[in-house]
Formats: structure tokens, C-alpha cells, sequence
């Protein structure tokens, strides 16, 4: 956004306002809700219930965030209150989901955040037109959901992944613009004919993008939100525990560690909540690898806090694997993200911020897999002292060119 100062022409840099950290709030309370399907003893069913649960509600938020990111000053106040009502439903329906009628609620409420995020982009006599966020003109990922509802139990979950499945292709194959959207609008008007409404002109099309560096500061306040369910996690587990010890004290110094070395690595040196990505990358696509860095890092906080809770003793395989599993996500995603935005890599330039980005970046994806497939069980210390070390190893590259 421009704008004129008494020094002439510059560029004002514009920051998250008072409406969108109010709005964040529901993303405090939805994080923690399905942290929590994670930390009573994660299985593949709970893990693939979570990862069906979190991409849902990451994308309601996400229709909404970047609808405040193109409007900008001219954000409906009532817009977010309405989302938020419709999220705080799907973060109520989360523990029970397998129940019909949480289950059904979650579905609903999702369908008609995305069907109402979709009305926010009619402006009077004008559409905006979105390519950088093709879902924003597709609403094609929200039917299997609805199907769902009326749908037998033991579909509902392959709906589920169906419908976020649409969402991400769309992310990724999408080619949208004025045109084609002018064209779908006039070949769904030849197809009415005549019918109601008919002789209405269209809308006047007005192509809008996305101000990059705003969306990557709420992208990363996201990310703030997903590590601070971490530090709540840790604190409570040491909260329950009846006695305190040094394994208990250093084991949670280690989770606290972890969680604010993520924070350093993915806020302060990098954007949109990744490491070494420059600012300004193709939004499709940190978007998509957003959604699943988050995911990974929420998973995290809640293998954190089982780790504290058995920091006198044996930490269960199946947290071991959760934890390892959720950091080497993260940084196999940093690499989706960061390394098309990389330099050619024929020029020394190039070659210098691939090798150290891949040096940085690879050991710390291979050392919690390597940790995840140890056939022999391991404390809950000395499993996190690990992770942090990888984490430490990411830590040690800084590309000139972040942030």
C-alpha cells in the first residue's frame, strides 16, 4: 500500500491491526482444541483425524485472512465476528468429532464459513478477482463436506479428504484471472437463458492481488500462536507432575528451548513463518506449505507436553514418533518453500545460499527420522535435547537474503 509523506513518495509498511489479532484469538482457542486429539497417545486414526480437522480449520482462517489482507482498510469488522462465531463452532465440535451430531456440526459450520468468505469478494457491482487465492472464485472443496452430513459414517472421513484435496490442487494447479473468470461468468449466464435475474448486468471484474508482506506478518503470527500452544503444553505437564526433579526441569528446559528456537528460526530469519524464505515468495505456494508447517508444529506442542509429563521415565514409542515425525515435516516443508525461491543456482550467488541452505536444512529433517526409527525406547530428556540440536544445526545459516 502507498502512500504519500512529508519527505515525498514512500511506501508505508503495513502491519496487522486491531481487527485481525482480535480475530487471531479464535485461532488460540482452535490450535489448542486440536492439539489435544494428539495428546492422549497419538495412533494413525487420531493423526489422520487431526490432519483432516487442521486443514479445515486452517483454511477458514486463511479465507478470511486474506480477505483482510486485499481489503485492507475497507475489512468488514462484522465479516470477522461471523467467522469467528463459525470457527469457534468448529473448535467447540472438535473433542467428540466421531459423534454424528459434533461431526455434522464441524461440516456445516465449515461449509458456510467458506460459502460466506466467497459472498465478501461481491463489492457492490464488482467482483475481485483473486489469483493468488484461486479458492477465494472455487468453492468446489466445501460440497464434499456437505455431502458428508448426509452421508454414511464410514465416508465421512474420505469426504473430508476429498474436499481438502480440491482445495490444494487448486493451490497448486490453478491458472485464474480476469479472463477465465469473465468467461465461466458469461457461460453461466448463457446457460440460465432466460431464466430469473437474466437481464441483471454482470458484475464489473477487478482483479486484486495480495500485499506479500502483510499476509507473510500474519502467516508468521499464526506460526507465534501455533509455538505458544507449546509453552501451554509444557507448562501444564509440569503443572500435574507430583514431583519435581532435575530430569523434570531439564527435560522442560529443553521443550522451552526447542519451541523458542523455532520461534527465532521461523519469525525472525525468514518470512511467512519459514526459515531462510525471502520475502515476497509465490503466495500459492507458501500458503500450502504453510498449512502443513503449522500442522507440524502444532503436533509438536502437543508430543512436547507428553514428553514432560514422562521426563522421570521412558518416553512412549508412539510420542517419540509424533515428535520426530512433526519437526522433520516442518523443515522438509521449509525446503518446499524456500528452494524455488532460491537463486539460479549457476551463479555463484545461487550455489552459495543452495549449499547452505541444504547443509542446514537436510540434517535437521534426517536426524529426527533417524531418531523416529531407533528400534530401542529412549527417555522423554534426552529425545527432545535431540531435536533441539537439530533445530540448533538449522539455526546456524543465515541467508542474506531473508526476511
Amino acid at each position: 500500500m502507498d502512500a504519500e509523506s512529508g519527505n515525498g513518495s514512500a511506501a508505508v509498511e503495513r502491519h496487522a491491526g486491531w481487527n485481525e489479532l482480535f480475530f487471531d484469538l479464535i485461532a488460540v482457542a482452535g490450535v489448542g482444541q486440536l492439539a489435544h486429539l494428539l495428546h492422549s497417545g497419538p495412533d494413525w486414526a487420531a493423526v489422520g483425524q487431526y490432519g483432516l480437522l487442521f486443514g479445515a480449520f486452517w483454511l477458514s482462517w486463511a479465507c478470511f485472512t486474506v480477505y483482510g489482507d486485499v481489503a485492507a482498510e475497507r475489512t468488514s469488522s462484522l465479516a470477522l465476528f461471523v467467522a469467528m462465531a463459525g470457527m469457534a463452532v468448529m473448535a467447540a465440535a472438535v473433542e467428540g468429532v466421531h459423534e454424528d451430531a459434533r461431526a455434522n456440526a464441524f461440516a456445516l459450520a465449515y461449509v458456510l464459513l467458506r460459502w460466506y468468505a466467497g459472498r465478501l469478494w461481491r463489492q457492490g457491482r464488482s467482483l475481485l478477482v483473486v489469483p493468488d487465492w484461486p479458492v477465494a472464485q472455487y468453492g468446489a472443496g466445501a460440497v464434499p463436506w456437505l455431502v458428508s452430513t448426509v452421508a454414511p459414517e464410514a465416508w465421512r472421513y474420505w469426504l473430508w479428504g476429498a474436499g481438502l484435496l480440491v482445495d490444494a490442487l487448486l493451490l497448486l494447479v490453478a491458472r485464474d484471472d480476469r479472463e477465465r473468470v469473465a468467461a465461466r461468468w458469461a457461460a453461466r449466464r448463457e446457460r440460465h437463458g432466460d431464466g430469473p435475474g437474466a437481464r441483471r448486468p454482470l458484475p464489473e471484474l477487478r482483479e486484486a492481488g495480495v500485499d506479500a508482506a502483510h499476509l507473510g506478518e500474519r502467516l508468521g503470527l499464526f506460526m507465534v500462536i501455533v509455538l505458544g500452544e507449546g509453552v501451554v503444553q509444557v507448562i501444564r505437564a509440569a503443572s500435574d507432575q507430583e514431583h519435581w526433579d532435575v530430569r523434570l526441569a531439564w527435560t522442560g528446559l529443553a521443550a522451552m528451548t526447542l519451541l523458542a528456537s523455532l520461534s527465532v528460526l521461523s519469525v525472525r530469519r525468514g518470512a511467512a513463518a519459514f526459515p531462510q524464505l525471502v520475502a515476497g515468495g509465490h503466495p500459492r505456494r507458501v500458503m500450502l506449505c504453510h498449512a502443513v508447517g503449522s500442522a507440524a508444529l502444532a503436533a509438536l506442542a502437543a508430543g512436547l507436553g507428553r514428553a514432560v509429563e514422562h521426563a522421570d521415565g521412558v518416553l512412549p514409542d508412539d510420542t517419540r514418533r509424533l515428535l520426530c515425525a512433526a519437526l522433520a515435516c516442518y523443515f522438509a516443508v521449509t525446503l518446499a518453500a524456500v528452494l524455488p525461491e532460491l537463486p539460479d543456482p549457476s551463479a555463484p550467488e545461487g550455489r552459495e545460499q543452495l549449499r547452505g541452505v541444504l547443509v542446514h536444512t537436510v540434517p535437521a529433517v534426517l536426524l529426527p527420522l533417524v531418531l523416529a526409527l531407533l528400534p530401542v525406547s529412549l527417555g522423554a530428556g534426552p529425545v527432545v535435547l535431540l531435536l533441539l540440536l537439530a533445530t540448533l544445526w538449522a539455526r546456524g545459516y543465515r541467508a542474506g537474503r531473508a526476511g
